[in-house]
């Protein structure tokens, strides 16, 4: 992601942004199985359907703040943020949810 951050061809920019894109999704891959575990049985597509909108709701917010960054600081700095808030949300995750090995799903 940083080195994105240092792209000036705009045709780079286009094919890194599309490598960068795919992991990105490959990510959402593994929500499913763990918002899953969290919740029992009668209110798990509710409250997968609640937290994945929610999160689409919250995200869609990002092409505004980091366009903002970048006008503001630098294009550089807007990317470093957003890859140090990736860290954070990673670090977050591992934290607080609660490992579900073994236990009986409701």
């Amino acid at each position: 992601m940083l080195t994105y951050a240092r792209l000036t061809d705009p045709l780079a920019l286009l094919w890194a942004g599309a490598v960068m894109g795919m992991f990105v999704n490959g990510m959402i891959g593994g929500y499913g199985a763990l918002i899953s575990e969290a919740f029992p049985t009668a209110a798990r597509a509710t409250a997968q359907n609640v937290l994945f909108n929610l999160g689409r709701a919250v995200g869609g917010f990002g092409p505004v703040v980091v366009g903002s960054l970048a006008a503001a600081y630098s294009f550089r700095t807007a990317i470093a943020l957003l890859a140090g808030l990736y860290v954070l949300d990673m670090l977050a995750t591992m934290a607080l949810v609660p490992e579900r090995k073994g236990a009986e799903l409701a």
